[in-house]
């Protein structure tokens, strides 16, 4: 007997098992990683807000408290800085370098890091993210293609699996008053 799109049910099978769907895992580290993401992370912001004694509005160059730390390791330093510029794609950072694929890149993060590659490159964003959200009024879209989740919808659908509410309402959760311009 055959299914509505005349392919039977074979397809419910492999090699004599039902088909199930396959949970992801995350891969686990059984060792301590030398970096945290919050110790890799650079901010995007470049300078911070200051009031001179007479109330006037400066803009001083602002470096976060511990500058994001290098690894010593360049192509993960350099791809450190490909996250930092808003790129969103592991695949196009590897084929800069002949032979390196994203398996590589994959396990050097979790050498380094403890976690995959996609993990990292996720958590690094969400950092991003929290820092754009709280300290700017920008618009969806705009915080999506900086914070390098690429789209709106993309945007959308990792702050659902992230934090259970949407990239907006994560934005009035965090920020507080006077947040909203003191970087630029």
């Amino acid at each position: 007997m055959s299914n509505r799109n005349g392919k039977g049910n074979a397809w419910k099978y492999r090699n004599g098992k039902p088909r199930t769907a396959r949970k992801m895992s995350l891969r686990r580290s059984g060792f301590e990683p030398q970096w945290k993401v919050k110790e890799l992370w650079q901010n995007p912001f470049k300078e911070e807000r200051r009031y001179a004694t007479d109330g006037l509005r400066v803009w001083t160059e602002w470096i976060p408290v511990p500058a994001a730390k290098k690894t010593g390791v360049c192509i993960f330093d350099e791809w450190l800085q490909y996250l930092t510029e808003g790129k969103p794609d592991m695949g196009a950072f590897c084929k800069r370098y002949d032979g390196l694929k994203t398996s590589d890149l994959d396990a050097l993060a979790f050498v380094l890091t403890g976690m995959s590659g996609q993990r990292f490159q996720t958590e690094y964003r969400l950092l991003t993210l929290d820092a754009l959200l709280r300290y700017t009024t920008l618009p969806p879209d705009e915080v999506a293609r900086r914070s390098g989740f690429g789209s709106k919808n993309n945007l959308y659908l990792t702050c659902k699996r992230e934090y259970g509410t949407a990239a907006m309402e994560r934005r009035k959760a965090i920020q507080q008053k006077g947040d909203v311009g003191r970087y630029r």
